[in-house]
């Protein structure tokens, strides 16, 4: 049964193009790799998604790592659009929101989107419905396990919703817990899971052992 380390991407700009990592982003992906060396981990296959805060963490990562294997990136990891929801559910413009650093009128925002996204029947214009990001998801899971042994360790840089919906999954959750995980996830947090044949197995959700230790209380982040 493959081992799955899966890894929310660091911290984003907030207020500028979020989809490109911070310092900070940078230095809490730099010591996840440092602690994942340090334990000895090695990994069969290592897979981002292709969003540039997803690649930039795990290519953080693999800095400390050189003897993993060369990524593969798929985009079926990726995030879902929350601009797009947003748009569509709450007529908010999500880069106003992050221009004016407002992360508790963003955080009510997205969640308010992703309860109603989840629950709309049909199909949306332009969009994935949720159902069909879950396929997705769990497409892209079949991929990278197949043909792995039964002790091979993965690791997968993705984001909150995609780690989200595997926990919940893994619990046998319904969506507002895939949606209550996905808003709890933090910036390069760890979720293991065993990925069984019939069955996945939640092992660990949104550990920080990287960040445990005094002199880095201040780089723990959720955004």
């Amino acid at each position: 049964m493959p081992y799955l380390y899966l890894v929310r991407h660091g911290q984003p700009d907030f207020t500028g193009n979020y989809d490109s990592l911070t310092p900070l982003g940078f230095q809490q992906s730099d010591w996840l790799g440092e602690h994942l060396a340090a334990r000895g981990l090695r990994f069969a296959r290592v897979v981002s998604g292709t969003l540039h805060r997803q690649v930039e963490t795990c290519d953080a990562i693999l800095e400390r790592l050189p003897d993993a294997p060369t990524p593969v990136r798929d985009a079926r990891f990726n995030e879902y659009d929350h601009a797009s929801l947003l748009a569509f559910f709450e007529g908010d413009d999500q880069a106003r929101l992050r221009a004016a650093g407002d992360r508790r009128g963003y955080f009510i925002a997205i969640r308010d989107a992703l309860y109603a996204w989840s629950s709309l029947p049909g199909t949306l214009a332009g969009a994935e419905t949720w159902a069909e990001f879950g396929s997705r998801i769990e497409d892209a899971l079949e991929s990278v396990c197949g043909g792995l042994g039964r002790d091979d360790a993965v690791l997968i840089v993705t984001s909150g919703g995609v780690i989200g919906r595997l926990a919940a999954a893994a619990l046998g959750a319904d969506a507002d817990v895939a949606i209550q995980l996905n808003l709890q996830t933090r910036n390069t947090g760890v979720t293991e899971v065993v990925r069984g044949s019939n069955v996945s197995r939640l092992v660990a959700f949104n550990s920080m052992p990287h960040l445990e230790r005094p002199e880095r209380a201040h780089a723990v982040s959720f955004s």
